[in-house]
């Protein structure tokens, strides 16, 4: 949006071309999507697949084959993304069952997503973008399953190669086990009646920080949970006091303040008080709380929620939590009410939980919403239906048989990617309108030397490129007017070179900022960027010569 303002005040471009994507149809069909794969999880069949077809296996090849089914299924109908997110917590707790680290199988989860997207138009926001501006360029409407056969044996050779590739991945904890010992950095104190600090305030005895910690909650009278505590709280005989932080540090200030152990420890991940619970976030990429510290913002006591312990890189950080400045993919441990905080809108929008308090039971609708699935799928590919009013139809069909409530739909439509998606579109239309986009393509063209595939090459080169930096939904928006413009100037046919961009926009995997994906598992499977560079550079080579290999030979280039 920040763009196409500049675009807008420097007049490079009129309203009507900044504000075109939120009118366009791929804007449009990814928010009805997000209503359908509600419908897909609250009708319990996403639990069925997880629940049919994880099991037990012994080896490494077979958990990667077990996984590759459900996560592929789902992700060919369903946002790779919110995919990914939803087997986060599946994956981590189904690793303990088959004494795997988590690290190994979090990010082939992201790759397998990924690849899935690549099964259907409608298995990523990429390739809705890129199926809407195709349209839209050609006048010619794709089928549903145009990108199946090429995104088949690009998915084929991708598994192959995360095999192989496998040893290169980190065997590292996660951000969970970095937390798993919480009884042994957090204290109770308890006052004695007699106590000096009695009838002080929390703030004016001092019991309110200590180095390397904080007091997190005074339980009072056995009853009474007071978290967070304000500075202004009254200390009473017979208050304990919870404190996270150096064991040491906490300790020392008992003995300068006349206080006594409490009965035990708490907060150990087993033992939380019933009206409260520990939650584990990640920081959100874009999250306001980043570049912050905690005890600098009104985060806590606007959520009801109180920082116990940061994590980095699945590794505890050992210093007072509200005093750390707080970086993208950061685990943030947190105590609050058992629904997460007062306002779980607005809590969601900084940090990201995989875990859910929803119990999901599979029962009629678990046959109703893959059926209407599949017949959306089939009225679009058959050409009865378009793409808009297939996935309208289908969302209609799934709130009216109870598949999806009213409320669960309306909160499910993530409206911040949509806004993203409609700029993006209006900024590639900008670069074409502007006649950048012809600049591009002219280089292009010049460098393949009148030779189709050498340009379908460097344009697929180009696509892997410009992904590894930007989002895979902007890059191909942005993208899409070279292609096009390429495939004019060389008089190729457009379809070939559209499909070969949408299989590597989806080959995002050697960062971990290229994609919701990669980021979904980022902080979760506790890795660094140098993980994805050295899993994720030869996914995309791999990815780039199946990609050449395939489409050439399934549709002509000229």
């Amino acid at each position: 949006m920040g763009a196409l303002g500049i675009l807008l005040v420097c007049r490079a471009i009129d309203e009507h071309t900044a504000l075109s994507g939120f009118a366009s149809d791929s804007v449009i069909v990814s928010g009805i999507q997000d209503i359908l794969i509600v419908g897909l999880m609250q009708s319990g069949f996403v639990t069925w697949i997880v629940q049919t077809f994880l099991g037990r296996p012994s080896k490494y090849l077979m958990s990667l084959l077990r996984l590759c089914f459900p996560v592929s299924l789902l992700s060919a109908v369903m946002d790779n993304g919110t995919v990914t997110s939803m087997f986060v917590n599946i994956v981590k707790m189904w690793s303990r069952k088959i004494k795997t680290a988590p690290s190994m199988l979090l990010m082939p989860v992201a790759y397998v997503a990924l690849l899935g997207g690549s099964l259907t138009i409608l298995g990523s926001a990429s390739n809705i973008v890129l199926s809407g501006l195709y349209t839209e360029n050609t006048g010619v409407r794709l089928n549903v399953f145009e990108i199946t056969l090429p995104g088949l044996f690009c998915f084929a050779t991708g598994v192959i190669a995360m095999y192989f590739l496998h040893k290169s991945l980190p065997e590292r904890g996660t951000s969970d086990e970095a937390f798993a010992n919480a009884s042994e950095y957090t204290v109770e104190l308890l006052v004695p009646t007699e106590n000096a600090a009695v009838g002080s305030t929390v703030a004016e005895s001092g019991l309110d920080n200590v180095p390397g910690g904080r007091l997190i909650e005074i339980v009072r009278f056995d009853k009474e949970v007071i978290s967070p505590v304000p500075a202004e709280e009254f200390i009473l005989g017979g208050d304990r006091l919870v404190y996270a932080g150096e064991v040491d540090e906490i300790l020392n200030l008992r003995r300068t303040n006349g206080l006594v152990n409490a009965n035990h420890h708490v907060f150990s991940l087993s033992e939380v008080d019933r009206s409260r619970r520990l939650r584990t976030g990640y920081i959100k990429y874009g999250s306001p709380l980043i570049g912050k510290k905690m005890e600098d913002t009104s985060f806590e006591s606007d959520n009801n929620l109180t920082l116990v312990a940061v994590s980095r890189k699945g590794e505890r950080i050992r210093q007072s939590p509200r005093e750390i400045v707080l970086e993208p993919g950061d685990s943030l441990l947190i105590e609050c009410p058992p629904k997460g905080g007062k306002d779980s809108a607005a809590l969601s929008r900084s940090l990201q939980f995989f875990e859910s308090d929803d119990t999901i039971v599979v029962g009629r609708k678990t046959v109703i919403a893959p059926i209407i699935i599949t017949l959306m799928l089939l009225l679009q590919a058959t050409g009865v239906l378009t793409l808009l009013q297939a996935v309208l139809l289908a969302a209609l069909a799934m709130i009216l048989t109870g598949c999806a409530t009213t409320t669960q739909a309306r909160e499910g439509i993530g409206f911040g990617t949509l806004i993203v998606i409609a700029c993006a579109i209006g900024f590639g239309k900008a670069i074409q309108e502007n006649g950048l986009a012809e600049v591009a393509a002219r280089a292009f063209v010049k460098l393949s030397a009148g030779s189709p595939f050498l340009l379908l090459a460097l344009l697929s080169l180009g696509a892997i490129l410009l992904t590894t930096f930007l989002n895979d939904m902007v890059a191909a928006a942005v993208f899409f007017p070279v292609v096009y413009q390429c495939t004019m100037l060389a008089d190729c046919n457009v379809l070939p070179f559209v499909l070969a961009t949408m299989l590597s926009v989806n080959a995002s995997y050697a960062s971990p900022y290229a994609s919701p994906v990669n980021l979904a598992v980022f902080a979760p499977g506790g890795y660094t960027f140098m993980d994805f560079v050295k899993f994720g550079v030869p996914m995309s080579l791999v990815q780039l010569a199946s990609i050449l290999f395939i489409i050439p030979l399934l549709y002509p280039l000229n």
